[in-house]
């Protein structure tokens, strides 16, 4: 009874509505109940399991969304064992159910292949070929910010906007940390740096962005920094927001499965629901609604979901 209260508990903790976590309590006692049967231990429950119930519930008729909410209720009861140290995966994040499913956000790129794309953004040395022209030096700042910009996207997983906004008192490169502010659309988090990326910003930051300090009218305390359209010497806004149509067109060319940074946050987002708990990768995400982190679920498509399809497909 005690395991039940704690559950429901948690569930009241996952701004659910009262009604919304009455039922996830209901349909995953009924589940455990159907393990029940076959002397099967919840602690212990796999994707076979999960899959076994989901096809007895279909045998009984029940409606294929109806299973889907079956389904979220078993993640967050997982979850739920997860934070009580009674289970270290999530057996239920990596099913999906077919039919009125909406499609995948974006087609997802490896770690591999997102590695790949950042390190072949090349910087271009004062060995190139056309760096004795006046627009030289500019051009090399801007693709030494563009790189720090891109480790960011691909590593931390934030968006372009959020990247807008970092100034240097967000950055903790002593404790390799950086604070990220979500705006109006996501929540303020703080996240870790890679050990490469510490370096880079530390180049950066007192490097290159001095340089570039000399294009702005103004002085700003903004991280990244723009610089001049061509024919002109200063900068009136310092933002980097307008950068990002041109260096989307660069990544293409580098990589044609390259589509948009949209695409590398979904990447990004769906690798870290692999390896974290749902609500760890809100905090990552840095979304306000847990519901905002289960739409990337459905980009889960890997070798699992073709063995878990040959075992009792399910329609």
């Amino acid at each position: 009874m005690s395991k039940e209260m704690d559950f429901k508990s948690y569930l009241k903790q996952q701004e659910l509505s009262k009604t919304t976590a009455e039922m996830y309590h209901y349909q995953t006692m009924n589940f455990i109940s159907f393990l029940d049967k076959d002397n099967r231990e919840v602690e212990k429950c796999t994707e076979k399991e999960i899959m076994l119930y989901l096809a007895h519930l279909q045998k009984k008729g029940i409606a294929s969304e109806t299973r889907k909410l079956r389904l979220s209720a078993l993640k967050h009861f997982f979850n739920f064992q997860i934070e009580n140290n009674k289970r270290k995966d999530n057996p239920a994040n990596r099913i999906k159910l077919q039919g009125g499913q909406k499609q995948k956000l974006y087609p997802i790129l490896s770690p591999q292949e997102l590695q790949s794309i950042y390190e072949n953004y090349k910087v271009p040395t004062q060995e190139h070929p056309k760096s004795h022209h006046n627009w030289f030096t500019a051009y090399k700042l801007s693709k030494e910010r563009n790189k720090v910009i891109i480790g960011l996207l691909f590593n931390q997983g934030i968006t372009t906007a959020e990247v807008s906004r970092i100034t240097i008192d967000n950055l903790d490169l002593r404790n390799g940390k950086i604070d990220i502010t979500g705006g109006r659309m996501g929540k303020d988090r703080i996240l870790e740096l890679k050990s490469s990326q510490i370096m880079d910003l530390m180049e950066y930051q007192y490097k290159t962005r001095n340089e570039l300090l000399k294009y702005q009218i103004q002085d700003t305390k903004l991280l990244f920094l723009s610089t001049p359209p061509s024919g002109q010497t200063q900068v009136k806004d310092p933002s980097t927001l307008n950068i990002y149509k041109r260096l989307t067109e660069e990544l293409k060319e580098q990589n044609p499965k390259f589509i948009n940074f949209l695409q590398v946050r979904a990447s990004v987002i769906t690798y870290w629901l692999k390896n974290y708990n749902l609500r760890q990768v809100q905090y990552r995400a840095g979304h306000k609604r847990i519901i905002s982190t289960e739409a990337y679920l459905i980009n889960d498509i890997d070798d699992l979901q073709k063995e878990i399809d040959s075992f009792h497909p399910i329609g």
